[in-house]
């Protein structure tokens, strides 16, 4: 298992395969010598396999159409995700499709505002956006600097631009291959363009986002 830091550590600094692997303490991912060949599906960890993600997700975000878009695309292409649905939150309001479900809520710094009325949706998400906004992104950033401090990534670290978190039913609850699943996914983007949606995409399903962008699997071919 993978500690809190380690695995923290893993997804910053997943866009580097080299450093994801310094970090694991694994080699690093290679590029597939024949990208039409089957792709073994590389995880973030072992127990995130199988067991990351409810199957029915509901998606608040500041630029939904895209976004629906591009993870019903990555659900699609993967036929470890077979089972998967991801609905628009926005036209949902209280109904519960399904008794597995999981909240995405995704937005830029600034566009708040764009995705307050997707959440207001959900009595039960509302308190965890808040918490987030107000209290987790100051406790990631900190979270940074105690990572820099421990050595395990570089003191040239830049800034984060990009926050997230996984909220399960239980408080603090740490996946195990017995764990509930994750209840919520609040992510906020410090950046002016969509790499920490990039990054996260493959992610929020525990797999790894540079071997499924290495595998031509998260590149988005625009339709």
């Amino acid at each position: 298992m993978l500690s809190r830091c380690t695995l923290l550590a893993v997804i910053l600094l997943a866009a580097c395969s080299s450093a994801v692997a310094a970090v694991q303490g694994s080699p690093a991912l290679e590029t597939p010598s024949d990208p039409g060949a089957p792709w073994a599906t590389e995880w973030l960890a072992p127990d995130l396999k199988d067991a990351a993600t409810p199957k029915t997700l509901i998606l608040c975000s500041d630029d939904m159409t895209e976004h629906l878009r591009r993870y019903r695309l990555l659900i699609e292409k993967l036929s470890v995700l077979k089972g998967h649905t991801i609905l628009d939150g926005s036209k949902l309001g209280v109904r519960k499709p399904a008794a597995d479900i999981g909240y995405i809520v995704f937005a830029h710094k600034g566009n708040e505002d764009q995705i307050s009325n997707c959440v207001a949706n959900y009595p039960e998400l509302q308190p965890i956006v808040t918490n987030f906004i107000e209290k987790e992104i100051l406790a990631e950033q900190d979270q940074f600097q105690d990572l820099i401090k421990a050595g395990i990534l570089p003191k040239q670290a830049q800034p984060r631009q990009c926050f997230g978190k996984y909220y399960y039913q239980t408080k603090d609850y740490y996946p195990t291959r017995s764990s509930k699943r994750w209840f919520a996914l609040i992510e906020m983007d410090y950046s002016s363009d969509n790499r920490c949606f990039d990054e996260s995409l493959a992610a929020t399903f525990g797999i790894h986002p540079e071997s499924c962008r290495l595998a031509g699997i998260c590149i988005d071919d625009g339709k």
